[in-house]
């Protein structure tokens, strides 16, 4: 990118900083709200960037942590979207793959409070009311990977094995032709 790009970039963001702290009052003007407005629907990155609720969930929780660790845990976190196949999947898949990451976050989140907590001479209440967020969270963990699971068989194409005579034959994707018969 060259520099009076970069320049123009950097000036745009600048002014969307500022509409954003005009129409961040409790009654911002219809002028201001309108141009905020408008430069978020001007710049597509702008708006996806400052709409992800699941990656401000993931940066407050990373925040209870040093810096080092903070910083190990969100590339963690990036290598284990990598490795849900983020970059080839589609859209919906996107969501459920952010949603898995964000959900293992705060499992692991909540499993270390719990260890904290009883590593402290902790009652018998707070310890039931740990087994209880701990088992929410699971419970929520487990349910995003079963729906991205879900949706993945969706998607895919699928095997399926055919016997036509004495022949076995494999049959990948669609097979319509095949299940009216």
């Amino acid at each position: 990118m060259t520099k009076p790009i970069r320049r123009r970039k950097d000036q745009e963001a600048e002014r969307v900083r500022a509409l954003v702290k005009k129409t961040d009052l409790e009654k911002p003007t219809r002028q201001e709200r309108a141009a905020l407005m408008e430069a978020l629907k001007k710049d597509e990155a702008l708006w996806r960037k400052t709409s992800d609720m699941n990656s401000m969930a993931q940066r407050l929780l990373l925040n209870k942590f040093p810096a080092q660790t903070g910083e190990a845990i969100r590339i963690r976190l990036e290598t284990m979207q990598h490795d849900l196949g983020y970059a080839e999947s589609p859209a919906l898949e996107h969501l459920l793959i952010e949603q898995v990451v964000t959900c293992w976050l705060n499992f692991e989140f909540i499993q270390m409070g719990y260890a904290a907590a009883l590593s402290s001479s902790t009652d018998m209440a707070s310890a039931n009311r740990w087994e209880r967020l701990i088992a929410t969270a699971q419970g929520r963990y487990l349910r995003a990977i079963e729906a991205l699971a879900g949706v993945r068989r969706r998607l895919r194409p699928m095997a399926m094995q055919v016997n036509i005579g004495a022949q076995q034959v494999n049959v990948m994707g669609k097979t319509e032709a095949l299940e009216g018969q």
